[in-house]
């Protein structure tokens, strides 16, 4: 059961199976789920004794305590009683079920399986008048290329030869369907993101990809010819090469006024934030006071500017923790870790959270259940690894 509500958390079939919405999928299978959890499931280490999820309860406490100071205090306590109930649930559940490094490299695989399912909906049924492919609602293009940037590397998992045959076959198809995609998105971030997770995979020793310099080499060559065949604007993705005369740079309504703006926000509001989602109106504000023409509400475009100027310096701080606690709790594991898979799976969480946060330096997703998963991740593995080494220590002393 968890693994169903999970994959409707994070693939979203909901969005393309439309009677699946009006069932509400995230909150029936949710309540379902920790129902049957507390009624049956054995427990496991409390989870209080984890270094991210403590983190994550000071982020939602301090998400809170700024409620009372919000442009808009009403909604502001709607929406962070929805993100943090969901998010402390799935974070318990996922830390307690996902016990063993099998269950984690299942549900890794239904997850990557389900972005490619969100992957041919898009070709099939996703606009692409604009020249940047979107689908429904709940995405934009940039909030897609995010969506695919999250799970695109753990299909490197199930490529190996230790794999069976459909499971190599399905991953690799599944990268593809996923570049395809990401490509169409026209997300500039996203192709930040791309490269920068392609020249890591490349330029370090990995267990999980395990290729020569030769084959690394081809692998490029290859790549770079079929993106001759894939129908993008790669007009938008030359703009990377001069962005001197962006409006991004120059204009009021673009990224770097924007980031100013929130950077004044949090600085006049340094303990509370101006209230978690709330950044839109702080930039209407600010423009208001300044006397700006167009006097318009725009998102941050990036989560570090949204949650500092939301919930201020100490919220900024706990995220930047939390986010650096992953690249911690994956460096440790790769270093000390005897198990090959464990090692395996936190190389491709680093990976795969390099991605990420590259991609959030350019969209608003400081909330994202997608960042959270990371979290989720990272405590999951410091978890695995600490029962690895209390399992040596008494092996030791069983010895002695």
């Amino acid at each position: 059961m968890f693994s169903v509500w999970s994959f409707v958390l994070l693939c979203r079939p909901q969005d393309y199976l439309s009677f699946l919405g009006v069932l509400r999928p995230g909150v029936s299978l949710g309540l379902i789920t920790m129902c049957i959890y507390f009624f049956s499931a054995k427990k496991n280490e409390k989870i209080s004794n984890n270094i991210q999820f403590r983190l994550y309860i000071f982020l939602i406490m301090v998400m809170f305590i700024g409620v009372p100071f919000s442009y808009y205090r009403s909604a502001s306590l709607k929406d962070v009683f929805d993100y943090a109930s969901v998010i402390t649930i799935f974070f318990l559940l996922f830390y307690q079920i996902v016990n063993t490094i099998s269950k984690l490299r299942r549900l890794l695989f239904v997850y990557s399986l389900g972005v490619a399912l969100y992957c041919i909906y898009i070709l099939n049924y996703g606009d692409f008048s604009g020249e940047r492919i979107a689908f429904g609602s709940m995405f934009d293009a940039n909030d897609t290329a995010f969506y695919i940037i999250a799970f695109l590397p753990f299909n490197l998992l199930f490529i190996s030869k230790d794999n069976k045959g459909i499971t190599r076959i399905v991953a690799v198809i599944n990268i593809i369907l996923s570049l395809i995609v990401m490509l169409k998105t026209g997300s500039r971030g996203g192709l930040l993101a791309l490269i920068s997770i392609s020249f890591y995979l490349l330029s370090v020793k990995t267990i999980s990809v395990r290729l020569s310099f030769i084959k690394k080499t081809a692998l490029v060559l290859v790549a770079i010819m079929a993106l001759q065949f894939v129908n993008m604007n790669s007009e938008r993705y030359k703009t990377l090469l001069d962005m001197k005369g962006d409006y991004n740079v120059t204009d009021e309504e673009g990224r770097l006024a924007i980031w100013k703006m929130g950077m004044r926000m949090m600085l006049s509001h340094p303990l509370t934030g101006v209230g978690v989602n709330r950044f839109n109106e702080g930039v209407g504000y600010d423009r208001e006071r300044r006397g700006v023409a167009v006097v318009k509400w725009q998102t941050a475009h990036n989560s570090l500017v949204q949650i500092g100027a939301e919930t201020g310096v100490l919220g900024l701080i706990l995220f930047c923790m939390m986010s650096l606690n992953v690249f911690k709790i994956t460096r440790l594991t790769i270093d000390k870790s005897r198990s090959e898979e464990l090692v395996k799976i936190a190389e491709i969480v680093r990976v795969g959270f390099i991605g990420l946060f590259i991609s959030i330096m350019f969209i608003s997703q400081a909330y994202s259940i997608y960042w959270a998963f990371y979290i989720v991740l990272s405590s999951v593995l410091k978890y695995s690894f600490d029962k690895e080494s209390n399992s040596d220590v008494i092996d030791t002393y069983s010895s002695n």
